[in-house]
């Protein structure tokens, strides 16, 4: 499994199928190619550098498909934050 810290270094959780799911097995959002949309279709975030997860600003207004509130994922393990990144102007952090 591919597992996802934000852009400020928390981890957030892994890829299972096409979505993001976190520790608990709660789907976050499911993804687009690099983007990344919740359970209502609306933008939440992308794939940044190494795979970090973090916002474009100018995409919040983006929206796909929804998907079904009761897709779950597995429960997995936390794993250790890591060093944050500078923050890019125009976008924010992911956060859930």
């Amino acid at each position: 499994m591919e597992k996802y810290w934000n852009w400020g270094g928390s981890y957030i959780g892994v890829k299972q199928r096409d979505y993001l799911v976190a520790c608990d097995g709660t789907v976050l959002g499911k993804f687009y190619g690099k983007e990344l949309y919740d359970k209502n279709g609306n933008y939440i975030g992308e794939l940044g550098r190494n795979d970090r997860l973090i916002k474009n600003k100018t995409k919040e207004l983006f929206r796909r498909l929804t998907f079904s509130p009761y897709v779950k994922g597995t429960i997995t393990s936390p794993v250790k934050s890591i060093a944050p990144y500078p923050m890019i102007s125009g976008f924010e952090d992911f956060t859930v």
